[in-house]
């Protein structure tokens, strides 16, 4: 999807996006306390394509 323009969004490539940005924002939610780095957590959400760590910095 990274790879198309904008407007050659399918109606599946936007209901692909949503599910993956509603899922991210659910799992994201629960992080644990403590040090995240090589949590369960943390390598679900990078195998979404989100790195928590990332994203703070």
């Amino acid at each position: 999807m990274l790879q198309k323009q904008q407007d050659d969004y399918t109606d599946d490539d936007l209901s692909h996006m949503k599910k993956v940005v509603s899922y991210i924002h659910r799992h994201s939610a629960q992080q644990p306390e403590g040090d995240v780095e090589n949590t369960r957590w943390r390598y679900s959400l990078m195998n979404w394509g989100h790195d928590p760590l990332k994203a703070k910095n």
